[in-house]
């Protein structure tokens, strides 16, 4: 026969496995989504670089817009950075293509204690920002591709 303290522990011991399970799913989902997003950027830059060799800045812009499209990613999927480091330099008979972001993953949470420009300084934290900023992952992406040479 169980007594009437075991049952409880038993539930007590599952609720605390599932919550430990679904936050490292939940955190790894966040962190799978980042490295996926990358994969496809470096898809299309790829894509570009290859089938469109010879093509102008604003073709391959146009171009990269339509692929972003095709590839299911939206604007809001990449942070601004993206956007603001993406380089392009295209010569006529061949272009290079890249960008440089980051993401932060916050697995408890971003920081509350932000100023106006949304930063924060780890010194001037407490309470549970302490937490969120010292369990905050930052990736970083570099995604990057080169044409060959086009008609000579």
């Amino acid at each position: 026969m169980l007594r009437g303290g075991e049952a409880g522990f038993s539930v007590f011991k599952l609720l605390f496995f599932v919550a430990v399970v679904g936050f490292v799913l939940l955190n790894g989902g966040l962190i799978g989504t980042a490295y996926y997003n990358n994969e496809k950027v470096q898809d299309c830059f790829e894509s570009l670089t290859r089938n469109m060799p010879e093509a102008s800045v604003p073709e391959i812009r146009l171009k990269l817009d339509a692929l972003f499209r095709v590839q299911y990613i939206a604007t809001d999927d990449l942070p601004q950075g993206f956007y603001d480091a993406l380089q392009i330099n295209a010569t006529g008979q061949g272009f290079e293509i890249s960008s440089s972001y980051d993401v932060s993953i916050w697995p408890f949470g971003s920081v509350e204690n932000r100023d106006e420009q949304g930063e924060y300084l780890p010194d001037e934290l407490s309470g549970v920002d302490i937490l969120r900023h010292h369990t905050r992952i930052d990736l970083r992406f570099d995604p990057y591709a080169i044409s060959p040479q086009g008609k000579q």
